[in-house]
């Protein structure tokens, strides 16, 4: 009898953290909070989850978004009260992309206070001083999230126009070497003329844009991605770029934060890799980087602004 409590009382808790919600459908607000929550919403009162935990609830709340049955909804006002009182303890930290398609908390089923979100354009991290280094070491400082979650998604607008960039590149390349044999057979004139007609740069400006400043720190991600599939259509090739977005931002954290390396090493974080499918709505959970052991072992400078030891190993 008392063997059988104790399974009960198990499964009790282990049906709670992946389906917060389930004690409560019937009432008007049918949420106790994004895993094991002690006033219906995660709040410093409540221990961190580890990283096995955490994914099993980002996991339990895409299924709930995918099947049409999210129960997240809003927050009452004790709630509200309760975060602002208490603070926040999310489960995860998780980089996404600026996309308005792909809101995060909506696609895990979570709420306010459930997960510490970072967008911007092609959920990407080029820069070892930027705020999006910054921030995750925040997370797993203060806020103690053991899982740092980066997400990628299908038909991504930055990752698309990388890719379209990296192409007209590397035609225009193409035609350059083809033409040169005859260049140097030319005279001084004629070579002067055609200097003068060489058509505009990609970006189609003299002046260089913040936004073509970000497609060219993306650009590498095209190529490689051309590279492991051997060419391809445009298409291909951005979308197999998306996964390889993916694991260069995570090399990208490796590399440029020794925080974050030395709470991987220890096993107390985990850093994991993800697409989310905006057709179906469906994340893909990719989970480590195969370069990760490599990382760790990784104790070189690191140079802001690309950082030129991470090309080797992004």
């Amino acid at each position: 009898m008392f063997c059988s409590c104790l399974g009960e009382q198990a499964h009790h808790q282990h049906q709670q953290l992946v389906d917060p919600y389930s004690e409560n459908d019937s009432q008007e607000d049918p949420s106790e909070g994004f895993g094991p929550s002690k006033l219906g919403v995660r709040t410093t009162v409540d221990e961190p989850l580890s990283a096995s935990q955490a994914i099993e609830v980002l996991q339990a709340g895409n299924r709930r978004f995918v099947q049409g049955d999210a129960k997240a909804g809003g927050l009452g006002p004790d709630k509200r009260r309760a975060l602002a009182f208490h603070g926040q303890r999310p489960v995860a930290t998780v980089i996404g992309c600026a996309d308005s398609r792909c809101p995060v908390e909506q696609l895990f089923d979570a709420r306010p206070g459930d997960i510490f979100v970072l967008r911007n354009a092609g959920n990407t991290c080029t820069h070892a001083e930027g705020s999006m280094v910054g921030s995750v070491e925040y997370s797993v400082l203060n806020l103690e999230t053991k899982m740092i979650l980066v997400l990628g998604h299908t038909g991504c607008g930055a990752i698309m126009g990388a890719t379209k960039l990296f192409l007209e590149r590397s035609a225009q390349k193409y035609i350059e070497a083809t033409c040169q044999k005859d260049e140097q057979e030319s005279t001084d004139q004629s070579t002067e003329a055609s200097e003068s007609e060489q058509p505009p740069q990609p970006g189609g400006c003299k002046s260089r844009s913040t936004l073509l400043g970000l497609l060219d720190a993306l650009v590498p991600v095209a190529e490689q991605a051309c590279v492991e599939l051997g060419g391809g259509s445009t298409e291909e090739i951005a979308s197999h770029a998306v996964k390889v977005n993916v694991w260069r931002t995570i090399n990208f954290l490796l590399s440029y934060s020794l925080i974050i390396r030395e709470k991987v090493a220890s096993g107390e974080v985990e850093l994991q890799g993800a697409v989310y499918n905006m057709s179906s709505g469906a994340v893909e959970f990719m989970g480590k980087s195969l370069k990760q052991a490599q990382l760790l072992n990784y104790d070189g400078h690191v140079v802001p602004s690309m950082g030129g030891p991470v090309r080797q190993v992004s």
